[in-house]
């Protein structure tokens, strides 16, 4: 199987679970380390769009699962379509007993891509305007306030890192995913599904969807676009923390 490159956000508090960040499609897994470094917890963010593939979900989740089966104690964080791959992973591992997945923070995504827009019109501008000036157009659709210095430019410069058609398989398969029938499993799992009030690619009722399949989730709305974990790292920590907390309670 593909091993998943990832980056060591922090190196925090080895007692505690460890946080693994899965970004959404063409997003810097970085965008996670300002938050993952004010959690406190050890943290590594995956790099799940630069394998070989295939790049449907439900493989990508197999690999994350395999990724974290050495990990005993883990809290899964998901952005955008890093959200989907949080929850089909859960799932597995828990159906497989691969580890222990104790918590989970999904953010600005929903159960499905109903009304997600134009999935097939997006797909096009992938195949045939895949340069620069698509990339910052997503970067801006991405953001309700730009990252500055470094990781602006890591984000910017992302999407030429990846393979274009891995993208549009993981798309096309978010496509005909619904999460719906499989959340309620999730209920004994400590859950935060969080959501930008600016998001401008999904909709608060995608969260209130999401967080409502979900027994016992909670939901936050913070003051930002659809990268929440990059724009507010202190309200996005928060959550992590209580999360975690929760998890010392199971």
């Amino acid at each position: 199987m593909n091993a998943i490159p990832e980056t060591l956000l922090n190196d925090g508090d080895a007692s505690r679970p460890t946080l693994v960040c899965i970004p959404g499609a063409m997003c810097h897994p970085r965008v996670f380390e300002s938050c993952a470094q004010l959690s406190g917890l050890r943290a590594v963010a995956l790099h799940w769009l630069e394998t070989d593939g295939p790049h449907d979900l439900e493989r990508i989740a197999a690999r994350i699962a395999e990724s974290i089966s050495r990990t005993p104690r883990v809290i899964l964080a998901g952005h955008s379509l890093g959200v989907p791959l949080a929850v089909l992973t859960a799932l597995r591992a828990r159906a497989n007993g691969i580890s222990r997945v104790e918590g989970l923070i999904l953010s600005n995504s929903g159960a499905n891509t109903r009304g997600h827009g134009d999935v097939d019109a997006l797909v096009e501008r992938i195949r045939n305007e895949w340069a620069q000036p698509f990339w910052d157009a997503f970067v801006a659709r991405c953001f309700h306030r730009l990252p500055q210095g470094a990781l602006l430019d890591a984000v910017r410069g992302y999407p030429s890192q990846v393979d274009k058609e891995a993208v549009i398989e993981a798309i096309r398969s978010q496509q005909v995913t619904d999460l719906l029938p499989v959340l309620s499993a999730l209920a004994d799992v400590p859950t935060a599904v969080v959501h930008g009030e600016h998001d401008s690619a999904r909709t608060i009722d995608h969260a209130r969807e999401l967080s409502g399949a979900i027994p016992g989730s909670t939901l936050h709305l913070l003051d930002t676009g659809h990268t929440s974990c990059a724009e507010n790292p202190e309200a996005f920590a928060a959550i992590i923390r209580s999360i975690a907390s929760d998890a010392l309670r199971i």
